[in-house]
């Protein structure tokens, strides 16, 4: 996709009209939330009715907060989770049009990790609608041709302009979690459900390694002055190591990226701008910290390096402390919640 498509989808938006456009999850319809004869014809293309919510998208909190009252948990949402596949329910302030919030006058807002949609709204320096492309009922797109299959003539002359980015990744619509009361309430279950600002709930090893992925972008949203460091603790069979080759596999290391339960650590070569280094460890057999030192633990956190780390707790209070001296580290805690479940709990500064 180019800048003048997305200026072109931001030109026929601000006229009132319909937009196909790509999100971090599925094909949207986007819309001026704010002008009614708009929203009304993205109703009568869903064939919904109004008084079911329709979320927008908002460039960041700032914007958010011009639409929606955000308490106290909302304000940890958006602090540990957005941008992400989550769509977080405030108190609306009644800025937008008919058939946008809901009956109870909550309205759903996502900040997306998506840089077009980020430059979209930008652009038009206001939220537009969210909601995936389908009809009521359907499910969701993840190509323009799946969703055109759908479509009579009527509803294809609906849509004024289509942003066609290929086919996107099978993520599951977001996660919509309603943060007006001091308990949350998840509303639709996607890719990654919590159960507060820094928990997130695993019960798959696809799920896990959804984690991964999202804790992962967050951190390489900003500046890396440091080495990275992910330190996973938990009991054995939590996801540790799950987690740690999603790492890799989402810096694009290429081939298999085994367990280094037996020699301490496997080092990969990363191709990716600011990274270009992956390590993965396995301390559980760390015993004494002549350990670290035949390895050269210390020399291998070189600039551009990201590292996952299981079991650090082996590694002794003071070896700890040095570690989060050289490195950005992010605390990472795997638990059993029953057999099948997991709760995954991250600390992000």
């Amino acid at each position: 996709m180019n800048k003048q498509e997305i200026q072109q989808a931001a030109a026929v938006i601000k006229k009132g009209g319909l937009v196909l456009f790509p999100s971090d999850t599925v094909y949207i319809l986007a819309v001026d939330p704010t002008n009614q004869k708009a929203v009304d014809k993205l109703l009568a293309f869903k064939e919904r009715w109004v008084g079911k919510a329709i979320s927008v998208a908002v460039a960041d909190q700032e914007m958010a907060e011009e639409y929606v009252e955000l308490s106290e948990n909302a304000r940890q949402l958006y602090k540990s989770l957005l941008p992400g596949p989550f769509t977080i329910v405030s108190k609306g302030r009644h800025k937008v049009a008919d058939g946008i919030e809901a009956e109870n006058g909550t309205l759903g807002i996502r900040i997306p990790d998506n840089d077009w949609i980020h430059k979209l709204v930008t652009i038009l320096g206001k939220p537009v609608t969210a909601t995936s492309a389908n009809l009521s009922g359907r499910t969701p797109n993840y190509s323009v041709a799946s969703l055109w299959k759908t479509l009579s003539e009527k509803k294809k002359k609906m849509i004024d302009y289509v942003v066609d980015a290929g086919k996107l990744p099978k993520n599951k619509p977001s996660t919509v979690i309603e943060a007006t009361e001091p308990e949350l309430k998840v509303l639709r279950r996607g890719d990654l459900v919590t159960t507060g600002a820094t928990t997130i709930i695993s019960k798959s090893e696809t799920e896990t390694q959804k984690v991964a992925e999202f804790l992962l972008k967050r951190v390489l949203k900003g500046k890396m002055e440091k080495p990275i460091a992910f330190l996973l603790s938990g009991d054995l069979g939590c996801g540790k190591t799950i987690f740690s080759k999603a790492v890799g596999k989402v810096l694009g290391i290429r081939g298999r990226i085994t367990s280094p339960t037996f020699v301490i650590y496997n080092e990969y070569e990363v191709k990716d701008g600011a990274v270009n280094k992956f390590l993965h460890f396995d301390l559980y057999r760390i015993t004494a910290d002549f350990e670290l030192k035949e390895i050269k633990f210390w020399e291998l956190f070189t600039t551009g390096t990201i590292a996952c780390i299981e079991w650090p707790e082996n590694m002794g209070e003071e070896n700890l402390r040095k570690l989060k001296e050289i490195t950005k580290t992010i605390p990472v805690t795997f638990s059993y919640v029953d057999p099948t479940t997991r709760e995954i709990k991250y600390e992000l500064s």
